[in-house]
């Protein structure tokens, strides 16, 4: 289970039959062991979600909905379904809970999510990257040539107010806020003879696993 405390909100989220995929921002980010089928309440076979908190906070996904990874953060909680689509709910002052039309449909499914302070991001299946929110550090505007057909993302993390995206040829991009230098990436880490194969972002760094094991 995680709790996350801010203010007077208090938001939860529990899912069971669950493996910890690691940090993603402020938040934390989770594959499930097995799809889970949202309900109101926790079913005792393990295979659903729960979601609770201050009332403002809480939105029930549907009862036929099959969520496959689960990603919440300060304000906002962003979950993909197995169809593709994505679902967010909570705090909505910065637009972050307003998924765009385009995105998470069949002709354009999402295969990653992740939730920054206050923006949205998702990675779609043809390896390309679409964030949405709060805007004022330039998170949520992808820098040209990440996620293209010729270099597509595989993965993605977000920090409070920054994103970091791991590339198909190993190399890292990061973009955002970068006052405790989070995005700058350290010379000779994801080049060829150096590939980056996991990434994580906390609250202002950022962490990379590299292809020999070491961080």
């Amino acid at each position: 289970m995680l709790i996350f405390a801010r203010r007077k909100w208090v938001i939860a989220v529990a899912i069971l039959m669950w493996t910890k995929a690691g940090l993603n921002g402020t938040g934390a980010d989770f594959s499930l062991a097995a799809p889970a089928h949202a309900a109101s309440q926790v079913d005792p076979t393990g295979s659903r979600v729960a979601i609770w908190g201050s009332p403002s906070f809480n939105r029930q996904i549907g009862p036929n909905d099959t969520v496959s990874q689960a990603n919440t953060t300060f304000e906002h909680t962003i979950a993909l379904l197995t169809d593709g689509s994505i679902v967010c709910w909570g705090n909505n002052d910065y637009g972050q809970c307003i998924v765009p039309s385009d995105i998470g449909t069949p002709a354009n499914p999402a295969v990653g999510i992740a939730a920054g302070y206050r923006h949205s991001v998702a990675l779609l299946a043809d390896g390309s990257v679409v964030c949405w929110g709060a805007n004022y550090y330039s998170q949520c505007d992808v820098p040209s040539g990440v996620g293209t057909p010729e270099n597509p993302v595989t993965d993605i993390a977000a920090g409070s107010f920054f994103n970091v995206a791991l590339l198909a040829d190993g190399s890292l991009a990061c973009w955002g806020e970068n006052f405790y230098g989070q995005c700058d990436v350290p010379s000779g880490i994801g080049t060829p003879q150096n590939p980056v194969t996991d990434v994580a972002a906390g609250e202002f760094h950022t962490v990379a696993i590299l292809a020999d094991g070491s961080l």
